[in-house]
């Protein structure tokens, strides 16, 4: 079995369906987000044209506020022309 290589958000290609499988605490999260707003800016989807699906209410709940926090971080470096990357 090959050693897993580490993820790299901005190298993987976004076109077709991904797959988000880790232990907890590992960042899915924080990647659904970062993916969500590519998809937005660099794909110029809309917001309805994105599907992110989990399995809970409460995980639907925190995915929800984490996107919804990341899209406002990208406005306002788009906007200020600096940089916010907290997870």
């Amino acid at each position: 079995m090959a050693p897993n290589k580490p993820f790299e958000l901005f190298a993987i290609p976004l076109a077709g369906t991904r797959l988000i499988e880790a232990s907890a605490g590992t960042g899915k999260t924080y990647t659904i987000a970062g993916l969500f707003v590519r998809l937005l800016l660099e794909k110029e989807l809309t917001v309805e044209q994105i599907l992110v699906v989990t399995y809970t209410k409460a995980a639907t709940q925190e995915l929800k506020s984490r996107i919804r926090r990341r899209i406002a971080q990208a406005r306002r470096g788009f906007l200020t022309g600096r940089a916010n990357d907290d997870p």
